[in-house]
C-alpha cells in the first residue's frame, strides 16, 4: 500500500515539470522568431531608407518642385534610420553607416529646407512699410516668426550651396528684425498712450458728475487736456492713429462741456444779482439809483469775463449783455427826460394826463426808433402829434430785459 502510494505521488511532480519545461520551450521558440521578425523589419526600414536616399540625391534639387520631392524621401529615410534601436544585432551600425554614407546630401536637403522654412516665415515681415499697420499681438507673431527664420539660417553650413543665399537672406532678415522690433514697440508705446489718455478722460467723467464745484471742474478740465497731450504723441503707423485723431475731436468737445460748466459756476452769483435788480425796478424807482445800479453791473460783468475767460462765450453771457443792452437804453430815455427835453401832459395838449412825461414817437436809439424796438403804444396829442410815455418805454425795456435775465437763469 505504501509503495503504491509513492509511486503516485511522484508521478504527480514529473508531470508538472514536464508542463513547465514545455511552456519554457514554447516561450523561447516564440521569442525567438519574435527577436527574428524584429531584426527583418530593422533591416527592411535600414533598406528602405537606402533606397529613399538614394533615389533623393540622385535627384537635380536646383528646381524647387524636384527639391520638394527629394525633401519629403530624405525626411521619410532619416526618420526610419533614427528609429532603429542602438541594440547590437539590429543593424544599427549598419543604419549609422547609411546616414554617414549619404551625409553630404542629407545636409544639402536639409539646409535648403531650412532655408524655404525661413523664407515662409519671414514673408509678411518682408512686406511691411510706413503705412503698415498691426496690432499688437500680430506684431508679436511677425517677430517670433523672424526670429525663427533667423535662427533657421543660421544653420546653413557654409559648404553647401544654399549658403551664399542664406547669408544674404540672413543680413537682410536681421536688419528687418530691428525694423520689426521697433514698430512693435511703438505699437506698445501708442496703446499705452491711447489707454492713459483714456484713463484720464475717465477720471474727468468722474469729477464733472454730481453738481462739481470749480475746483472740481478746473481739475478735470486740466486732465482732459493732458490726455490731449499724450494723444498727439502717438505718431502715425500705429493701430490707433486714425482713432487718436477723431478721440482728440471728442475730447475737444469735452473741455468745451467742462469749460461750459466753469463759466456757469462764474456766472451764477452775477445772475442773481441781475435777478435781485430786475425784481426792484418799479414806477418809484429813482434815476440816479437806478444809473449807478446798471453802471455797477456793467462793471461787474466785464471784470467776470476778464476774470474767468470760460465766461465770455458762454449763452448766459450773451443774455446777460442783452438785459444790460435794455437797461442803458431805458437810461438814455430817462436820461432825455432827466434833461428837460419830455414835454408833460400839459404841454403836450393831452390833458386826461398830468404830470406824466411824454416822448416823440420819432425818437431814436441807434437808429431804430423806440416804438418799433419796444413795442410800445402811441397815443396823439390835440395837434396831431404822436407821443409815448416814459413809464411804458420803460416798463417795456424792464420786461425785456427780465425776459433775458430769465434765460441766462435757464443756461446755468
Amino acid at each position: 500500500m505504501n509503495i503504491a502510494e509513492n509511486n503516485n505521488n511522484n508521478k504527480i511532480p514529473n508531470k508538472k515539470l514536464g508542463f513547465v519545461g514545455l511552456i519554457s520551450v514554447l516561450l523561447f521558440t516564440g521569442g525567438l522568431l519574435g527577436w527574428i521578425k524584429f531584426q527583418q523589419e530593422q533591416e527592411k526600414k535600414i533598406q528602405q531608407s537606402q533606397a529613399l536616399l538614394a533615389q533623393a540625391c540622385q535627384t537635380d534639387i536646383s528646381a524647387n518642385t524636384n527639391f520638394l520631392e527629394a525633401s519629403k524621401k530624405v525626411n521619410e529615410a532619416t526618420r526610419l534610420l533614427y528609429s532603429v534601436p542602438t541594440i547590437p544585432g539590429l543593424g544599427s551600425q549598419k543604419a549609422q553607416t547609411g546616414l554617414n554614407n549619404f551625409s553630404t546630401c542629407i545636409k544639402t536637403v536639409n539646409a535648403k529646407e531650412n532655408f524655404f522654412e525661413a523664407k515662409r516665415l519671414s514673408r509678411k515681415a518682408l512686406t511691411i512699410n510706413k503705412e503698415t499697420t498691426f496690432s499688437l499681438q500680430e506684431w508679436e507673431v511677425i517677430r517670433s516668426d523672424l526670429g525663427k527664420a533667423i535662427d533657421l539660417l543660421k544653420t546653413v553650413p557654409n559648404d553647401v550651396n544654399t549658403y551664399p543665399q542664406s547669408q544674404k537672406a540672413l543680413k537682410l532678415y536681421q536688419n528687418q528684425f530691428q525694423e520689426v522690433n521697433q514698430r512693435l514697440q511703438q505699437e506698445q508705446t501708442a496703446v499705452n498712450a491711447f489707454n492713459r489718455a483714456e484713463e484720464l478722460k475717465n477720471q474727468a467723467d468722474k469729477l464733472t458728475r454730481n453738481s462739481p464745484n470749480l475746483e472740481t471742474l478746473n481739475e478735470a478740465e486740466s486732465k482732459v487736456k493732458d490726455a490731449i497731450q499724450i494723444i498727439k504723441t502717438i505718431p502715425q503707423g500705429t493701430t490707433v492713429s486714425q482713432k487718436s485723431q477723431d478721440t482728440i475731436l471728442i475730447y475737444q468737445d469735452k473741455i468745451e462741456g467742462i469749460r461750459y460748466l466753469i463759466g456757469s459756476r462764474n456766472l451764477e452769483p452775477l445772475v442773481k444779482l441781475f435777478s435781485n435788480f430786475a425784481d426792484s425796478l418799479d414806477n418809484k424807482t429813482e434815476y440816479q439809483d437806478y444809473a449807478n445800479k446798471v453802471k455797477g453791473l456793467n462793471k461787474k460783468l466785464a471784470d467776470l469775463i476778464k476774470e474767468a475767460p470760460t465766461t465770455k462765450n458762454h449763452p448766459s453771457t450773451k443774455a446777460l449783455k442783452s438785459a444790460l443792452t435794455r437797461y442803458n437804453d431805458a437810461l438814455i430815455v430817462w436820461q432825455y427826460c432827466q434833461q428837460g427835453k419830455c414835454p408833460n401832459s400839459l404841454s403836450a395838449g393831452i390833458i386826461e394826463f398830468r404830470n406824466v412825461l411824454w416822448i416823440p414817437d420819432s425818437f431814436k436809439i441807434k437808429n431804430v426808433a423806440l416804438t418799433k424796438k419796444y413795442k410800445v403804444k402811441e397815443t396823439s396829442n390835440i395837434f396831431t402829434q404822436k407821443f409815448v410815455q416814459l413809464n411804458q418805454v420803460r416798463s417795456a425795456i424792464w420786461e425785456q430785459a427780465e425776459s433775458d435775465i430769465q434765460e441766462a437763469q435757464g443756461q446755468i
